[in-house]
């Protein structure tokens, strides 16, 4: 998600940037973090030196404070806009005054006051301000690090108060500035800590130690600023370090989630009774800490993903009660207005619920007084306030006001960031405690959206901290991306309960429907109470989230009307005069058209015109015209106007067929911008207009293809930008043979020159999309029976297929397989003269060589190599076979046996397929060798055991019922009792196969259920295969096999009807 502004003057508390994973270091000590008290008796520095003189110290000092000055003028500059000369002066500045601190560190003692309080206000200063950057050093400069953290840590155990002072008060303010010292510090190591504790190793040990030990909640909670600058500390330093200090991470958490647990603003439901300032600077600071806390936890839960996915309750308890966390008193006023567009719109009929305005009080308590002058809704969570508890007068400045809501709002985000990394990190265990953020009440209000109980859709609606609502849709919409199919569970009944004590016995289908019916609710009622006062990122945040609602949500076993419900809320926005806004508007509305599960509901309710005439498009379909054919509209408006046609074209192509002419004129009119996204966006809608409009055009596709080819498609391998000629590309593969061949021969030719030429362009992009064009071609009757066009093109991508672009082998890859997939129709299809001369010697051994690197290439690939191999030796004749059966033939055998038996479950699927193919072709060497060529090298084919030992063991060893089935059809190949080898091969596949049958029926619980869909049709494999190697071996009894009756009657019912009632188990 976006991260806040970095806040430079605090940067021990600012907001964390998503951090990257570490990798493990064997330099960090292993050992559990001691437990040190910071009153020990400091030991010095093992970097401490005594080399400078007095004088050397006095003018190191001077250069600290030189350093100090010269970065207080630096403070109001923007690093950002640095230019490469002022950024190579500021590398050089970072370098000497790492190295005059580091030398300070180890010359000054870390007993004299002055001394620290000097290097600290001078290393937090120059760390705060970024003008000491770590990251950008050489490794010996990174090792400073264990230098500057030995002298703090030292200086932090020397702080002792004077004793003997006389007065108590006198005894007093010494502790108070010892506290203040040990503070400061603290603030210098934490800055020294942020992002670079992977540089940390010779203190780390301790480091942690005092750390943990400063942070643990004392008996009496007090200290709490010192604690919040240990919770900061503990941040900085866990901040991209990955693994690094996983033996620490326990007791981190620990520690963190008793600062959290200990504060009195974690019991819900009350707030102590406030008066006086002192009490009011107290309470101010425990918020302080508490939003410390939490970002050290979003920080360590992003690190540490064993502690969120093992620690979800505790965790949810603590982020749900401060996500929502307001210091404020309550107002008893609802969050969000209670007319919602779920009742405007008659989704949800008033008459059906009981009337509960008791619920929302009217009247307004005397302490809310001071928050009308900022006319901002307050948060539900402090609803349950009583007036007189709250912590300031009605006579409390306004600015004293502001910024308490401001560190309010800072717990609220920090809180979010935790469910954030929750959201990407677990999202499945996440999903047990959405009721935490996201009501799912059956009550009337609740479905209106004006919500009492706390929720996401809260803070969206109504947060007054804009960065807050905007975090709040991030996280909703990460939350969402990652549950899709939780989602798709979600189901309503006819009629909802009545009351609210119904939810108790409710599926959890249904509970995930009413928490889809209040995100719809929620949002709607949020986007529609937006106006101009409303921050605009905020509102492009809420629009996002609208679309990750629909994008995510199943609306089938949902009763109708929710689509309808967020569309009419977003649509004013499509006009907005802001393009940034309006552009949001338009991806909403590509998801909602692009919903599957809306596909009816859209058409009957937003594909509408207010109009109704035969010849007249829907009212949204004239409105995107209008926008693509404006060249005068921003370029951002027309791609994503061209985007929502797209949708429109994939899944309600009756829609826009008739609109075909202005659609035409607009995309020749892209032909001559010079923005490149607008023409692409153009062809991505021409490849779907086409893609689902070719077969509903058949009187006219071949006409309507030669105009599109000439005007459109072709024009694009002319241009320059790498984007269009691959999008030019796709267009093209969106071709069907019949297509094809009607289209006229010069122009086809021209299409398949073009392609074959693009797949040696320089762009990688470029040569995939024409990889993938390529693909498509080979399976064309016209392209792959005449032998010349089939070689260009299986050279082409041969040779594609070693290309140092991942993507490109993967699509090089796919058309090698769909070349070998080619072959295999030329010869079942009686093209035998073709083919002999298409599949010569030195092309065969390219593809055998070219498919067995594929096999060993990345795990994308390995699937097509597979498939390259099975297609290939299908159709390899007996010649070819005898030639290469001790080098080539035999390596793709055990290439294919590698994969029956390793390797993921797509290569195992396959490599079952595979076999099948080889299997199929009757010159194919396996079993026995008798009266054949193969009879001089011995009895039997030298792979005949491993072939089916592999089979076996994909059968039964593979929980994939579809491995098994694969496996099972190629058991069933061989038309020959020689082919399965020794007698004993024979026996123990029988006896496999028959285990397999009984084991069926006790797996009930073993698999996935998704698995059980294909259950009966291995079952029927099982039998069918029993049946046939039965019939070839004659029986059971010629195997010394005894077959159960029931067996052999499950083996007669498994057989088609037009087969022969033979006893399997009899014959003769």
């Amino acid at each position: 998600m976006a991260q806040p502004a970095r806040q430079r003057h605090y940067r021990h508390h600012r907001p964390a940037a998503a951090p990257r994973r570490g990798g493990n270091n064997p330099e960090h000590p292993s050992q559990p973090p001691p437990t040190p008290t910071h009153s020990q008796t400091p030991r010095a520095s093992p970097y401490a030196t005594d080399t400078l003189s007095p004088a050397d110290r006095d003018q190191l000092r001077d250069q600290l404070n030189a350093l100090l000055e010269r970065a207080k003028a630096a403070g109001n500059q923007d690093m950002s806009r640095r230019t490469a000369e002022e950024s190579e002066e500021a590398l050089e500045f970072s370098k000497t005054a790492l190295e005059k601190v580091t030398l300070a560190c180890k010359s000054m003692s870390a007993t004299v006051i002055h001394d620290v309080e000097l290097l600290s206000t001078v290393v937090y200063t120059l760390f705060n301000q970024e003008l000491i950057k770590v990251q950008g050093l050489v490794p010996p400069q990174r090792e400073s690090i264990d230098a500057l953290c030995a002298f703090f840590l030292a200086a932090f155990k020397g702080c002792h108060p004077q004793k003997d002072l006389g007065s108590e008060s006198a005894q007093s303010s010494a502790i108070d500035a010892v506290e203040r010292r040990q503070v400061d510090i603290l603030r210098a190591l934490g800055t020294i800590l942020f992002e670079n504790g992977s540089y940390v190793k010779e203190t780390l040990s301790e480091l942690c130690g005092v750390i943990t030990t400063v942070g643990e909640v004392p008996v009496r909670n007090e200290k709490s600023e010192l604690r919040r600058m240990a919770l900061n500390c503990l941040a900085n330093l866990v901040h991209k370090t990955g693994s690094l200090l996983s033996p620490f991470h326990e007791h981190m958490y620990r520690v963190i989630l008793s600062n959290l647990t200990a504060t009195s603003y974690y019991e819900s439901g009350s707030t102590t009774v406030v008066h006086g300032s002192a009490r009011r600077k107290e309470r101010a600071a425990e918020r302080k800490l508490i939003s410390s806390a939490l970002r050290a936890l979003h920080f360590l839960i992003q690190e540490d993903k064993h502690i969120s996915t093992r620690s979800i309750p505790p965790l949810m308890d603590v982020i749900s009660r401060f996500m929502f966390f307001t210091s404020e008193s309550g107002t008893h006023q609802p969050v969000i207005a209670p007319s919602s567009s779920a009742f405007n719109v008659g989704i949800i009929n008033r008459a059906t619920y009981p009337t509960q305005t008791s619920i929302i009080p009217s009247t307004k308590s005397a302490g809310s007084a001071a928050l009308d002058a900022h006319a901002e809704p307050s948060l539900a969570h402090h609803w349950n306030l009583q007036s007189s508890d709250s912590e300031y007068s009605d006579s409390e400045s306004g600015a004293h006001l502001a910024q308490r809501r401001q560190h309010d709002g800072k717990v609220r985000l920090n809180a979010l960031l935790c469910l954030q990394t929750l959201a990407r990190g677990a999202p499945k265990q996440l999903q047990p405690h959405w009721p935490k953020f996201l009501t799912s009440s059956t009550s009337a209000p609740m479905l209106a959206g004006s919500y009492k109980t706390p929720s996401l859709l809260v803070l969206i609606g109504s947060d007054p901290i804009s960065t807050v609502r905007s975090a709040a849709c991030v996280v909703l919409g990460y939350i969402l991306e990652n549950s899709k199919q939780y989602l798709a569970m979600a189901e309503e009944k006819a009629a909802p309960p009545l009351t609210k004590s119904h939810t108790g016995i409710l599926a959890l289908s249904e509970r995930v429907g009413l928490m889809t019916r209040e995100l719809h609710a929620g949002l709607a009622s949020a986007m529609e109470a937006a106006d101009n006062s409303v921050d605009q990122n905020v509102v492009i945040q809420m629009i996002k989230c609208c679309s990750s609602v629909v994008a995510n949500c199943s609306y089938e076993r949902m009763r109708s009307g929710l689509p309808l419900l967020l569309f009419n809320a977003v649509k004013r926005f499509m006009d907005s005069a802001e393009p940034a806004l309006q552009a949001s508007a338009l991806m909403f509305l590509t998801t909602t058209l692009s919903n599957a599960s809306a596909r009816t509901e859209v058409q009957e309710t937003i594909l509408v015109c207010t109009e109704p005439s035969e010849s007249r498009p829907p009212d949204v379909l004239i409105r995107l015209l209008s926008l693509v054919e404006n060249h005068q509209v921003a370029a951002i408006i027309r791609v994503e106007a061209w985007n929502a046609l797209r949708a429109i074209a994939g899944n309600h192509f009756t829609m826009i067929r008739t609109s075909w002419p202005r659609l035409d004129a607009a995309m020749m009119m892209n032909q001559t911008s010079e923005d490149h996204r607008i023409s692409s966006a153009g062809l991505v809608f021409l490849e779907e207009y086409a893609k689902s409009g070719v077969s509903a055009m058949d009187p006219l596709a071949s006409e309507w293809w030669n105009d599109v080819l000439e005007r459109h498609v072709l024009k694009a391998f002319a241009e320059d930008n790498p984007a269009i000629k691959a999008l030019g590309c796709d267009c093209l593969s969106v071709l069907t043979s019949d297509t094809f061949d009607a289209l006229p021969n010069r122009l086809g030719m021209l299409i398949l020159s073009l392609v074959l030429g693009t797949a040696l362009d320089d762009n990688t992009v470029v040569r995939a999309a024409a990889c993938r064009a390529i693909g498509v071609f080979m399976l064309f009757p016209a392209l792959r029976e005449d032998s010349t066009h089939a070689v260009d093109m299986a050279s082409t991508v041969l040779d594609l297929c070693r290309d140092p672009n991942l993507a490109v082998r993967v699509r090089a890859s796919w058309a090698v397989g769909n070349f070998c997939d080619a072959m295999v129709l030329l010869k079942t299809s009686g093209h035998d003269m073709v083919l002999q001369e298409i599949l010569t010697l030195p092309l065969w051994t390219k593809i055998v060589r070219t498919a067995l690197m594929i096999c060993q290439d990345h795990e994308k690939l390995k699937s097509n190599g597979i498939r390259a191999i099975g297609g290939l030796l299908r159709v390899t004749y007996e010649g070819i076979l005898e030639r290469e059966r001790h080098s080539l033939v035999k390596e793709a055998v055990y290439a294919l046996i590698k994969h029956m038996e390793h390797g993921s479950l797509k290569g195992r699927w396959n490599a079952c397929y595979a076999m099948q193919n080889v299997l199929l072709n009757a010159d194919f060497p396996i079993g026995s060798t008798y009266g054949t060529s193969y009879a001089m090298d011995s009895d039997s084919v030298s792979w005949t055991h491993d072939v089916y030992e592999a089979l076996l063991q994909a059968i039964q060893q593979s929980k994939n019922f579809k491995v098994r089935i694969n496996a099972c059809a190629a058991l069933t190949v061989p038309k020959t009792r020689a082919k399965y080898g020794d007698p004993a091969m024979l026996r123990k596949i029988m006896q496999v196969l028959m285990s397999a049958v009984k084991n069926l029926d006790e797996e009930q619980g073993e698999h996935e259920f998704g698995e059980f869909q294909y259950r009966g049709q291995l079952e029927t494999k099982l039998l069918r295969c029993l049946d046939h190697l039965l019939q070839l071996s004659g029986g059971a009894a010629k195997l010394d096999l005894d077959l159960d009756p029931a067996l052999r009657q499950r083996i007669l019912a498994s057989r088609p009807i037009a087969a022969s009632e033979q006893d399997p188990g009899s014959r003769n």
